[in-house]
């Protein structure tokens, strides 16, 4: 069989190797060349993965028997729609079901009118003065958020990004003066934050191992909001600070959300994923994408036994893909260029890669191009590395001295999947369930 990716960053480079386990012979659309995506495809098409008559062109000339979408931004421009009015089997929801992710206060109203558990006090605002009357009113803490896609990078959170009443009017302005129709005002909640990622098919929903993911540029969980840093999966054993309720708790939340709206709106095909939050009152809904996380993606594909392309089409057949995933710690550390997050810097890199899997270390390639050895680096992130083994202090044992493999201008978080990080969520969790936080 052949299947058609379309995406090319870290993720899809993930995907990607999970679909060519089944044996699929793979072909892809990509922004960019990714060397990752370049060894594994038969061929990768470079152009504008958000053009749909362009990819509808290219899918029916490849003629595969399944398309899969990495990233948010086609669904929103609707690619999804067009492959599947033209005959194609898309493993991706439509743009009318990407609308959970496209926009929050959509999924805010849709929860709250079916009664669904989880959700969180918000209000969207397209006019900042009334935007400013509402913020003056209300006695707790805020966070704000552009109502459409941010890449991980628009929300801005009250004691954290900003203290004042008056810093977050002018922040919600700017919002609103810069072209966003429409931002939202919601209650601050605290806690430690994880993603529940799932495979959905209509009513049918088959969940995957939670994962946390370092949004933070900086070390201890400091500085701007990325698309993410890392992030850290103990596979079916869930995270040591995230307790089992709470996890039976938040999937109970994301399987009501997809057969409320498979009832309601229209079926929900393809992967899904929920940013929780843990919390004193338990699990707190933050957001819904329509895909897998970047890099949470890299987490648990490397643990799962299935092939994606297996996933798929037993899903789209209605039948039970039967996951099955290995006992293992992984931990992910996101190369990405200087000033990331804020204001970056591309520049060239080049990695010793021999030497990088002899330590036992994945690579995954992401917005980079080049072959291999000498990589130009765009805006965004350019390498994952994953570490996975059975000891956490063996894994994380695997990064050391990484930098003497690399060379050029780069930033990496070395406290990501550490005892010490660790240790010091769990502290934080003990503190807000007891109500010392």
């Amino acid at each position: 069989m052949k299947a058609l990716l379309i995406g090319g960053g870290g993720r899809e480079h993930a995907i990607g190797l999970s679909i060519v386990k089944s044996g699929t012979e793979l072909f892809a659309i990509s922004p960019t060349r990714n060397p990752g995506l370049m060894r594994i495809a038969r061929k990768v098409t470079v152009g504008n993965e958000n053009d749909k008559n362009w990819v509808l062109e290219n899918a029916q000339r490849i003629e595969p028997d399944y398309v899969f979408i990495g990233p948010e931004s086609p669904l929103a421009h609707g690619v999804s729609d067009v492959l599947i009015r033209n005959g194609f089997n898309v493993f991706a929801p439509s743009s009318a079901a990407a609308r959970l992710e496209t926009s929050k206060s959509f999924c805010r109203d849709f929860m709250k009118e079916k009664g669904i558990d989880g959700n969180i006090e918000s209000t969207p605002f397209s006019d900042s003065s009334k935007a400013e009357r509402f913020i003056d009113q209300i006695d707790y803490d805020f966070v704000i958020k552009p109502d459409g896609l941010t890449g991980g990078k628009g929300v801005v959170v009250q004691g954290v990004h900003f203290n004042t009443k008056e810093e977050g009017i002018e922040i919600i302005k700017e919002y609103l003066k810069s072209g966003k129709e429409k931002a939202l005002v919601e209650k601050k909640v605290v806690g430690e934050e994880f993603s529940l990622q799932a495979f959905a098919s209509g009513r049918s929903i088959h969940f995957l191992p939670i994962v946390q993911d370092y949004k933070r540029a900086y070390e201890n969980d400091k500085g701007p909001n990325t698309g993410g840093m890392g992030s850290i999966c103990y596979s079916e054993r869930g995270l040591p600070f995230i307790e089992d309720k709470t996890v039976i708790g938040a999937k109970k939340i994301l399987k009501q959300l997809v057969e409320r709206f498979s009832e309601k709106v229209t079926d929900y095909v393809g992967p899904i994923y929920g940013g929780f939050i843990s919390t004193s009152e338990g699990p707190k809904l933050l957001e819904i994408n329509a895909r897998l996380g970047d890099p949470e993606a890299m987490n648990v594909l490397s643990l799962m036994e299935n092939s994606m392309m297996d996933v798929a089409v037993s899903m789209i057949h209605d039948r039970d893909p039967g996951l099955e995933f290995k006992d293992r710690i992984n931990v992910l550390r996101y190369l990405v260029p200087r000033g990331y997050g804020s204001n970056p810097t591309p520049s060239k890199i080049s990695l010793d890669e021999e030497n990088i899997l002899l330590r036992g270390l994945r690579i995954y390639f992401a917005s980079v191009s080049g072959n291999g050895k000498e990589l130009k680096q765009t805006s965004s992130r350019s390498l994952a590395f994953l570490s996975e083994g059975t000891d956490l202090s063996q894994v994380a044992s695997r990064f050391d001295n990484l930098q003497s493999l690399l060379r050029g201008e780069y930033s990496m978080r070395n406290d990501i999947g550490t005892k010490a990080m660790i240790g010091k969520k769990r502290d934080a969790m003990r503190n807000i369930r007891a109500g010392r936080a």
